[in-house]
This record gives C-alpha cells, sequence and structure tokens, in this order.
C-alpha cells in the first residue's frame, strides 16, 4: 500500500515538473529552441536538394545552349523543313528557359518553398503541355540534344516531389502550423486589448449617459416641486378658470346667432348694404362683435325684427317667435354688457398668458425634454454598440481560449511535453 501511495505522489510530482509555463511572447523562439534537431535535420536536406535543383538548372541550361547550337546531321534536307525546324527549336527553348528562369529559388522560407513547390507542378505542367508538338518534331532532327533536356525537366520533378516530401514532414508541419497558430493567437491577443479599450470606453460613454440621464430626471422632479412650477400650475389653473367663467357669456352670444342664422341669411339677401356684416356675425359672432364699433349689429336686429313682424322674410311661426325673443335679448345694454366682460376676460386672459411666458417654465420644459430626448439617443446607440462589443468581446476571449489549448496540445503531439501558455 505503502508503495502504491508512493507511485501515485511520484507520478503526481513527475507530470507537474513536466508542466512548463511559457510566456506567449517567448512561445515562438521556445518552439523554435525545442524543433532545432528537427529543424536542423529539414534544412539540411532542403539544401541539399536546392543544391541539386541548382546544379540540375545549370546542366539544363548547358543541354539548352547544346541544342541551340547544334547543326543537322543531313543538311541538305529541303529548305521549308529547315525553316520548319528552326521555328519549332526557338519555341521549345524559348519556353524551356522561361521555365528556367522561375527555377532559381533565393529565398529558403518553408512557407515560400511550401508555395513554390505548388507553382511548380503548374510550371511543369504547362511546359510539357505547351512544348510537346515542338519536341516531338524536334526529336526527329536532334533526339539525343532534346532526350537531355527532356530527362533534365523529369530530374527536376524527382526533386520538387522529393522537396514537397521533406516540407510535408509530419512533424515539421505540425511545428510550422503551431507556429502560425502562435502568429494567430498573438493577433487576436492584440485585437482583444484593442477591443477591450472600445468595450470599456463605450461602457463608460454609456455609463455616464445613465448618470447624465438620471440626474436630468431629478432636475425635472426637483424643478416639479419647485415654487416657480407652483406658480406656473396655479397661473394655468387660474387660466382655465378664466375660460370657464366666460363661457356661459360667450356661448350665449353664439347661442342666440345660432337661432338667429336662418332669418339673418334671408334678410342678408334682401339687404344688400349690411350683407357682408351679417355673413361676418353668422360666420364668427364674437369677433364681429368685438370689431364692430358702431353698433351695426343693433340696426340690423332691429330692420329683422320689423321685417319678421311683417312677415316679409317667409319664415314659419316658430323660427319667428324664437328669434324674435333672441332679439329682444340681444339688446343695446346686454351686448354692452358683455363686451366689457369680454374685454375684462381678454384683458385677464392676455395677462396670465403673459405670466406664464415670462415665467420660462414652458422653454425650461422643453428644454428638459429637448436634453432628455438626445441622453435617450445616445444611450440607446451607445447600448447597441456596448451589446455588439460585448459580444465580439466574449467570442473573441472563446477563440483566444480555444486557440491557446490547441497550441498547447500541438505541443504535447508533436514533443511530448505539456505546456501552460501565460497570455
Amino acid at each position: 500500500m505503502l508503495e502504491f501511495l508512493k507511485k501515485i505522489f511520484q507520478n503526481e510530482e513527475q507530470q507537474s515538473r513536466s508542466l512548463a509555463e511559457v510566456k506567449l511572447h517567448n512561445l515562438e523562439e521556445w518552439l523554435n529552441e525545442k524543433s532545432k534537431p528537427l529543424l536542423e535535420e529539414v534544412r539540411l536536406r532542403i539544401e541539399e536538394i536546392l543544391y541539386k535543383v541548382n546544379e540540375e538548372l545549370q546542366r539544363t541550361r548547358f543541354n539548352v545552349e547544346v541544342l541551340e547550337n547544334a547543326k543537322l546531321q543531313n543538311p541538305n534536307i529541303p529548305f521549308k523543313a529547315k525553316q520548319y525546324m528552326e521555328g519549332n527549336r526557338k519555341a521549345y527553348i524559348r519556353s524551356v528557359s522561361s521555365f528556367l528562369g522561375h527555377m532559381e529559388i533565393n529565398n529558403k522560407d518553408y512557407f515560400y518553398l511550401i508555395d513554390f513547390c505548388k507553382l511548380f507542378d503548374e510550371l511543369i505542367y504547362d511546359l510539357n503541355k505547351g512544348t510537346l508538338r515542338s519536341y516531338t518534331i524536334l526529336q526527329e532532327f536532334f533526339a539525343n540534344e532534346t532526350s537531355k533536356i527532356a530527362n533534365n525537366l523529369k530530374n527536376f520533378d524527382i526533386l520538387f516531389k522529393e522537396l514537397k516530401s521533406v516540407l510535408n514532414d509530419e512533424k515539421m508541419v505540425a511545428v510550422n502550423i503551431t507556429i502560425e497558430k502562435i502568429q494567430n493567437l498573438k493577433a487576436k491577443i492584440k485585437q482583444k486589448i484593442n477591443m477591450d479599450v472600445d468595450f470599456k470606453s463605450i461602457e463608460a460613454e454609456l455609463k455616464l449617459a445613465n448618470n447624465e440621464k438620471e440626474s436630468t430626471m431629478a432636475d425635472i422632479e426637483k424643478f416639479n416641486k419647485s415654487e416657480e412650477h407652483n406658480s406656473f400650475l396655479r397661473l394655468n389653473e387660474e387660466k382655465k378658470a378664466k375660460q370657464n367663467a366666460f363661457y356661459n357669456d360667450e356661448n350665449m352670444i353664439l347661442q342666440s346667432f345660432s337661432v338667429l342664422e336662418r332669418p339673418l341669411r334671408k334678410y342678408s339677401h334682401v339687404a344688400f348694404e349690411h350683407e357682408e356684416l351679417v355673413l361676418d356675425y353668422l360666420n364668427n359672432p364674437i369677433s364681429t362683435l368685438t370689431d364692430d364699433k358702431n353698433f351695426a349689429i343693433i340696426n340690423i336686429l332691429k330692420n329683422l325684427e320689423k321685417m319678421l313682424n311683417e312677415n316679409r322674410l317667409q319664415v314659419d311661426d316658430k323660427k319667428k317667435e324664437k328669434s324674435l325673443e333672441e332679439i329682444k335679448k340681444l339688446n343695446k345694454k346686454f351686448i354692452d354688457q358683455f363686451l366689457k366682460k369680454y374685454f375684462s376676460f381678454k384683458s385677464e386672459f392676455e395677462e396670465i398668458e403673459n405670466k406664464i411666458k415670462v415665467s420660462g417654465v414652458t422653454d425650461k420644459f422643453k428644454n428638459f425634454n429637448k436634453k432628455l430626448e438626445g441622453i435617450n439617443v445616445k444611450i440607446e446607440k451607445d447600448t447597441v454598440e456596448f451589446e455588439r462589443l460585448k459580444n465580439d468581446v466574449t467570442k473573441l476571449t472563446n477563440s483566444i481560449k480555444e486557440l491557446t489549448g490547441d497550441i498547447e496540445n500541438s505541443v504535447k503531439d508533436v514533443f511530448g511535453e505539456e505546456i501552460h501558455i501565460m497570455v
């Protein structure tokens, strides 16, 4: 039992010792150091292959020059056949020389070579396809020279297949993919730092906007309880009271002219000198009455009364009786009293309205509402941006966590060593 416990503690101790903590900014250097034996082996193999590629390049250029200067074994062939041959020789040499121009490799970067191998496949395919006809024709005239070049091209293909095999070594690929992931992780962390700054900024702006709203609402509540606002409310109540008090007097005039509408219209058709004024009274009795400085309405009503009594307006008895009652009521004394009340009401009403205006309370409420509207628009806009950044930060944080774990697993798979990345 004791031995069993010792083994457990030994295993835990070994595990704790093997779990290395590596800071992210040192991780790439740490990985390169760990990969040195593998990278050195691959580097030597790559250099060896590239050296052979360079050798093959020189041999091919030499063979191309030999083909370019080669003489026909039978110089007595027809002139047209000779022209035909020369055209194909030039075309073939031009295509091969163009291909060789791409084979000079000065960059030994892993990812550059990976891409170059893909480019080589395209170049050799295009060369074989583009020179098939000229190569076949030249075989009839310079079989030995063209065969050497074809063998050179075949050697290029073999060398690049070998290079691809070296570059695609499982561990080598894993190391380079891990380096790419590390660089991606650094970029994501840098992005998150910037995003955190933006997030904190919009969070602060949103907090300030909400504080400003609370402060403004407090100012409104305080203003609502102020004597200034209470005075404003009292003035409004006084204004309503004045309106209500004058309503009955105003309504009596309106009802009287409503009763007299039909007789007055008939009267306006026969009393042309009063037609316009009568129509004004029918359309707006109060306003017309206040403007009727000479009390023309008194004479109009007297004339109307006379015509009604003489039955000159063709009004039925019931309407006639009611109209005569209203005309008696609308005497000079009644109208004078109404106008005194009206002008008194108007003066007092305007005075109250002026006090309300001078108090500036309405403008203050407008300013409060305008300010609140601006704050609410900003809060709404900032809230949308806050939620967007919050989601983006969460996604990026999860992505960083996932990528960090992925890199730790990759290191374990390649080197059999457990690490903890300190971001």
